[in-house]
């Protein structure tokens, strides 16, 4: 698994403030979605075993959005402590 890739999309999503309210599994999904389309491009997915690889990459976003959210009780709170901290700089 690229988790460079992984990270990167994790990150710009993060940064996206579009929809504040977006809710964690909505964010987790979106990623997870992503990410299996760009692994589909470089044709590094086998079709028997999708869901394998979709279990895996869910798991890896969630520990990975659990880090970078860490101290934060929502994906709202954390994206608007980050955006207004920007603005205040």
């Amino acid at each position: 698994m690229n988790t460079d890739l992984l990270l990167k999309i994790i990150e710009t999503q993060l940064k996206e403030t579009k929809n504040m309210r977006e809710k964690t599994p909505d964010f987790i999904n979106k990623v997870v979605h992503l990410y299996t389309l760009q692994l589909m491009k470089l044709g590094n997915i086998p079709l028997d075993f999708m869901e394998d690889v979709l279990a895996d990459v869910e798991a890896e976003t969630i520990e990975i959005y659990r880090k970078k959210t860490y101290g934060y009780l929502t994906l709202e709170e954390y994206r608007r402590h980050k955006f207004r901290q920007k603005n205040d700089n």
